[in-house]
């Protein structure tokens, strides 16, 4: 299985070659600032391993939260104890606890940032977060190594492997000679150099030095992350080309299709415009036709109001004419009601409408005795009828022709239902009714008197 490298110079490859053999196993990282990048520890903790990640530059600290959160991760300075000066180089790795360097940092133009941070012994971070066994221990803390190495005994608790940065940052002049002599008096061997790091195996795990006999190389199996990341998003974006041209191909069908379409719809658009124009000008057709009937319309109203008027007019002064004859023959109704005559003939009219009321009272009596008496005789004027020329003369003086005839038809059988050729009443206009009602209210107030 091939093993992917995370560290910056392969520390991560000569680790694996001599531990491999180990499941599972702990490290402890001084100065671990990112979490994946250009880390020795990240490919172990991918295994199952799990340690103690030392960081005191708080963005990294709080990214190694985030991505290890099965291990110890302690925001400090690793050293004597106490407070110290730390001064952070802003966005890489290059803080460290060194004046001098910090002020060459900033002369370069990088952002320095100075800061107190607290400083504890590595033997006192090894007591407290206590492991039966560390595999290996790593050191970066760019000019303060000899610090780092100085706070741990290595009696207690002794790593198998120490590898530790040996070249001033940014250069390849060596720096060892500062403190390889805190690890070699201390029961550690020199075991591996390269160009970077010094490795250092102890004693009592010496079975361990001929695996560094030879640098990183293509029987390790390893390739780099950054190599595989390139590997695997060449792969997706061939995957994506490969997606992209099938895409490619069914949009240039979907076009064709489109374009079949686009063709359809511009016949389609032809043919609708063809009958837009129709239909508009039939419209314009229809509307001027509306309009002349409209003219038409109104002038034939305006006729007719015209005439209605003029009726009105002539219906209005033949009221007049009306009104003016009612008033005269009020006036002659008047002069005759209070005419001397009329005073002197009042007791004549008193007594005929007397009399009238009488025999109508008598005829109302004797008309049924009357009619039985003429429909019993009916059969015997039916025989005399039959005598030879009494029929011509009866039909010559009350046949139905006559006025005699009529008038005693109607008396004898009064007609119940109007035929159809009978004529109906004549209909009086209100004018004639109110004026016989002036009439008879006038000739009735003077007979009474």
């Amino acid at each position: 299985m091939t093993f992917v490298t995370y560290a910056q110079n392969f520390e991560d490859v000569m680790l694996h070659r001599v531990l491999k053999h180990v499941r599972h196993g702990v490290y402890v990282d001084i100065g671990a600032q990112h979490p994946v990048d250009d880390s020795v520890t990240k490919a172990f903790s991918l295994e199952g391993w799990r340690g103690i990640n030392i960081e005191p530059v708080k963005h990294w600290f709080d990214m190694l939260e985030e991505d290890r959160p099965h291990d110890v991760n302690l925001n400090v300075a690793v050293g004597d104890g106490g407070n110290l000066s730390f001064f952070e180089v802003q966005g890489t790795g290059l803080s460290t606890t060194d004046p001098a360097l910090a002020a060459r940092y900033a002369d370069e133009g990088r952002d320095v940032i100075e800061r107190t941070v607290r400083a504890v012994p590595l033997d006192e971070i090894l007591d407290e977060h206590a492991f039966d066994e560390i595999h290996f221990l790593k050191v970066d803390c760019e000019g303060a190594e000899r610090a780092a190495l100085a706070s741990c005994s290595f009696e207690k608790v002794r790593p198998w492997i120490v590898v530790v940065e040996a070249t001033a940052p940014n250069s390849q002049v060596s720096t060892a000679w500062q403190w390889e002599s805190l690890l070699t008096d201390r029961g550690y061997l020199r075991a591996y150099y390269d160009g970077l790091n010094l490795f250092f195996v102890a004693k009592e795990h010496d079975e361990l030095l001929p695996a560094f006999n030879a640098p990183p190389n293509i029987f390790d199996n390893f390739e780099r992350a950054r190599d595989r990341k390139a590997r695997e998003q060449r792969a997706e974006f061939h995957l994506q080309a490969h997606n992209l041209t099938e895409r490619v191909q069914h949009l240039d069908g979907e076009v064709g299709s489109l374009r079949s379409i686009v063709a359809d719809l511009s016949r389609s658009l032809g043919l609708a415009t063809e009958e837009y124009t129709r239909l508009r000008a039939r419209a314009e057709e229809d509307v001027a036709a509306a309009v002349a009937r409209r003219d038409a319309v109104h002038e034939g109203m305006i006729r007719e109001h015209t005439r209605m008027l003029q009726q009105h007019h002539e219906l209005t002064r033949q009221v007049a004419l009306l009104q003016s004859e009612v008033s005269r023959r009020e006036d002659m109704i008047h002069a005759m009601l209070h005419s001397t005559s009329w005073r002197m003939t009042a007791p004549i009219r008193v007594f005929k409408v007397q009399a009238r009321r009488g025999a109508r009272l008598i005829w109302g009596v004797s008309r049924p005795a009357v009619v039985r008496a003429a429909r019993a005789s009916k059969p015997l004027m039916r025989l005399a009828l039959r005598i030879p020329g009494l029929r011509a003369a009866v039909r010559a003086v009350a046949g139905p022709q006559t006025r005699i005839g009529r008038r005693a038809r109607a008396f004898l059988f009064p007609p119940v239902v109007m035929g159809v050729g009978d004529s109906p009443p004549v209909a009086m206009t209100e004018s004639a009714e109110a004026m016989e009602r002036r009439l008879r209210t006038a000739i009735e107030r003077k007979s009474s008197r």
